[in-house]
């Protein structure tokens, strides 16, 4: 269910749609402010509640409001939708004839996916020729983790059936690096065993029907072949460096070979 109120909306500890009654993990909220230092932030808080918040400074924000709301009607999660009427109607007018699931990249959106993934996983990946996402790995006992590390940050539990991409820069060895140590460490400096970093013709994803926008990521659901829609992979080997490297290091030189090979758009960073 679906619940609207202003971008003044600040009832974080009790929930007054809900009788007053604290959150939980089946709520989650977009809020939409005028400027920020950031395009978009997610993560939940003590509160229990999980937070999309994105700014007018970023460009797109009239779709991922209603990316984020068609995404959400097709979940049974309760959302709260922080966003004055008025930048309401102008998004609507914007989005029509939009889809959250558009078979086709939009004018802003990456000629290029990317996933990244530790050594291990990297192997098994091979193995079964296609990316899965984290219920589908547990339920096949291939994911040892009793949690992901998008709980950490408070994800919504729909965001297990899918494999989450970004779009380019250092964030995707971020979650690499995190899950690793068991906690979100945003050091792009900080060491870490770098694994593999997957590069994906997200034209062909979305052409073919795959790709989901929620509001702030790029996503496809259960499962995705590997070869129709895999570009090129950089490992520590294949860049001629230690596995025992930064998240920075690695996402540059990797970065930097792929697009001396291939004249496709990265995208721009995603800041969480």
């Amino acid at each position: 269910m679906i619940f609207y109120t202003s971008n003044s909306f600040d009832e974080l500890k009790r929930n007054p749609f809900s009788n007053n009654m604290p959150y939980d993990n089946k709520w989650i909220m977009l809020k939409l402010l005028e400027n920020a230092k950031f395009l978009a932030f997610t993560g939940g808080g003590d509160d229990g509640l999980f937070h999309l918040v994105i700014t007018k400074e970023n460009p797109d924000w009239h779709y991922k409001i209603y990316d984020f709301i068609q995404y959400e009607e097709t979940h049974d999660n309760n959302v709260i939708v922080a966003v004055n009427q008025n930048d309401l109607d102008d998004a609507k007018l914007v989005y029509n004839g939009h889809s959250f699931n558009d078979s086709f990249l939009r004018p802003y959106e990456p000629e290029i996916l990317l996933h990244s993934t530790s050594k291990e996983s990297y192997e098994s990946i091979i193995a079964d020729k296609c990316l899965k996402s984290w219920n589908i790995l547990k339920a096949e006992n291939k994911m040892l983790d009793e949690k992901p590390v998008g709980e950490l940050l408070g994800d919504s539990i729909d965001y297990r059936d899918y494999i989450m991409f970004t779009n380019s820069g250092k964030f995707a060895e971020i979650v690499v690096s995190s899950r690793q140590k068991g906690y979100i460490d945003m050091d792009f400096d900080s060491p870490y065993a770098a694994g593999a970093r997957l590069y994906f013709d997200a034209g062909k994803i979305a052409k073919d029907g795959l790709l989901v926008r929620d509001g702030v990521h790029l996503k496809v659901k259960d499962t995705l072949p590997i070869e129709k829609y895999l570009l090129w992979v950089a490992t520590p080997a294949i860049l001629g460096i230690s596995e025992n490297t930064t998240p920075l290091i690695f996402a540059e030189k990797a970065d930097e070979a792929f697009n001396n090979m291939f004249d496709l758009k990265l995208g721009c960073e995603h800041i969480r």
